[in-house]
This record gives structure tokens, sequence and C-alpha cells, in this order.
């Protein structure tokens, strides 16, 4: 059971640290809208931190959920599968909305030019609200599958899932920055 547990802890984080350098490489490539919005990378590590915290956290609640019989190893919606999943959203677009503006603030505090407070906060909306979904979507369906194909979520999804915060919210954020640049932010 330890040797279990030890193989798939290793083999999740090792794949989590290569994810990561890929996400590196696509942080390299929205230099661009980095460039035109102003104070947007001040906002790039609390934004990906947050998405992997509520991410593992929505991961492990499941899990437990799961262990407990509570939630039921089926891709169905449950009630409480509805409520974890509404309270990941809430505190995601609560947090996405937290960071923006903060984004704005510290430029101000450090010296630093700004996009203005209602381009930084709505980037971090929009960036929030589509990783929010996708990255829910695909931990729910990770956290459920590994429990039924007898793996310990627990210990598998949490890295993953983590990880698969920052591989889906940079394109966010690129995505979110191009539509703001579009409509002239």
């Amino acid at each position: 059971m330890f040797k279990r547990t030890v193989l798939q802890g290793l083999s999740a984080h090792l794949i989590a640290l290569t994810v990561d350098i890929l996400v590196g490489v696509g942080l390299a490539f929205m230099r661009g809208s980095l460039e035109e919005l102003p104070g947007m990378l001040i906002m790039v590590p609390a934004f990906l931190e947050m998405r992997g915290n509520i991410g593992g956290t929505l991961a492990s609640r499941l899990s437990s959920g799961l262990h407990m019989g509570i939630i039921e190893p089926k891709l169905k919606l449950s009630k409480e599968l509805a409520q974890n999943l509404i309270g990941s959203f809430t505190l995601n677009l609560i947090l996405s909305a937290f960071v923006g503006c903060l984004a704005h603030f510290m430029c101000i505090l450090f010296g630093f030019k700004s996009a203005g407070l209602l381009t930084l906060f709505l980037l971090a909306v929009i960036a929030g609200v589509l990783s929010s979904l996708i990255l829910m979507s695909i931990t729910t369906i990770m956290t459920i599958k590994a429990y039924q194909k007898g793996l310990d979520p627990d210990v598998v999804i949490g890295p993953y899932v983590t990880t698969l915060g920052d591989f889906v919210s940079i394109p966010c954020l690129f995505l979110a920055s191009l539509i703001l640049i579009a409509v002239g932010m």
C-alpha cells in the first residue's frame, strides 16, 4: 500500500512539473498582451496560485465526499456535487475580482503603469470565469474517474489539479486580454 501511494504521488508530481514548464512557455507567448495591459503581469502569480488552490480544494472535497459515500462515484449532478461546484465557482469569482483590483492598487503603490482598475478587474473576472468553468469540469471528472479506477484521488488528483490550474489559467488570461484589447480597453 505504501509503495503504491508513493508511486502514484511521484508520477503525479513529475507530470505536474513537466506541465508547469509548458505553462512558463505559454506565459512567454503572452508578451504582447503583457505589454499592452500593464499590471497584468503583477496579477499572474496570485491568479495562478488561486486557481490551483481552489481547484485542489474542490478535488479534496470531492474526494472526501466519495470516500465517505456522500457523493456517488458517477458523473451525475447530485445536490452535494452541485453545492461544491457552486461554492468553488463563487469563491473563484470573488477572488478573481479581488486579484484584479489588487493588481491595479499594487501598480499605483509601487509606481508602475496600470491598465486601469476597470480593465484589470474585467481581465481577472473574465479569465477567472473561463478558467473556473473549465477547471471545475475537469477536476470533477478526473476525481470521480480516479476513484472509479481504484486510485486515491487525495494522492493523485491534487498535484494534477494545481498544475492544471496553471495550464488552463494562462490561456484564459491570454484570451481575456485579447478580448479587452479588441474592445479597446
